[in-house]
């Protein structure tokens, strides 16, 4: 059973309860936007198989710690030999660590140093990091629908009493600003930043003025972006959310959670490959 859904801001809330409680989150939304059922399936279904680990997940996870907490990386993580993690030493290493640490390379950690030493030449986003909260954890009721929503900004600088920014750390194969704008677009970042800016205003009583792309490179030199997403976008994301949390609440309201038509549909090839070859 979901662990009870606090309102407001929670600091210091751990992963893993946070990611327990009630709440529809993006990647909820992502699910629904899928369909209804493949979210029943993955986040409802009592029977639902435990979730694999998504590759690079750790690299990320260690990005975003040096870059964001990193007075807590030595505290998280260890680095063990740099030998294969099928070897004798690698595995009494693991054995040898307390409860919690996690074993890492030698080179995971230089590159998470890396990361970090490059997003902190953005003197814009080296001052925001310099005061704030790192995973600040948001719950609000949706103030349409009425249903519980959740969302965890990876950094919220104030600004004055009442108002503060977001910042967002990807890690992408490049922090070029052109090729991460096709990345939001797949990823559905800009929901993201539309829900995460009204979802932390209701829940804090803050007005976020800017939610900040922070992009670093996975691969060397490890180059990092800031960027923003314009109004037109925002607006996007705004919209694609409200659609996504209307039919979540139908769904709730219904107890049903429809899945693709089960009749047969006729299909028509992409715009891209459509051509005027005549053979």
């Amino acid at each position: 059973m979901n662990a009870p859904i606090p309102h407001g801001i929670v600091h210091g809330l751990d992963i893993h309860e946070y990611h327990s409680m009630q709440g529809i989150s993006k990647t909820g939304l992502d699910r629904i936007e899928r369909s209804p059922v493949y979210y029943y399936a993955t986040t409802l279904d009592p029977n639902r198989p435990p979730e694999k680990e998504r590759s690079g997940q750790l690299e990320g996870n260690l990005a975003h710690c040096a870059i964001l907490e990193p007075d807590e990386f030595d505290k998280r993580y260890a680095v063990g030999p740099d030998v294969s993690r099928a070897t004798k030493a690698w595995k009494e290493f693991e054995a040898s660590l307390p409860a919690g640490v996690i074993g890492i390379k030698p080179d995971q950690r230089e590159t998470a140093m890396r990361q970090r030493e490059q997003v902190l030449l953005l003197p814009d986003v080296a001052e925001a990091l310099a005061t704030g909260y790192a995973e600040v954890s948001a719950f609000w009721a949706d103030p349409e629908t009425g249903v519980l929503c959740r969302c965890r900004p990876d950094f919220v600088h104030p600004v004055g009493d009442d108002a503060c920014v977001i910042l967002d750390v990807k890690t992408y194969n490049t922090a070029d600003p052109r090729e991460f704008a096709r990345q939001v677009a797949r990823k559905r970042y800009h929901v993201q930043n539309a829900l995460y800016s009204d979802g932390y205003q209701h829940a804090s009583g803050r007005h976020v003025l800017a939610f900040i792309f922070v992009t670093v490179s996975t691969e060397y030199p490890f180059e990092a972006s800031a960027t923003m997403l314009d109004e037109l976008s925002i607006e996007q994301g705004r919209a694609e959310y409200r659609h996504n949390l209307q039919t979540y609440a139908q769904c709730l309201r219904a107890g049903q959670w429809p899945g693709y038509s089960t009749g047969i549909e006729t299909m028509t090839l992409p715009r891209w490959a459509l051509t005027d070859i005549d053979y």
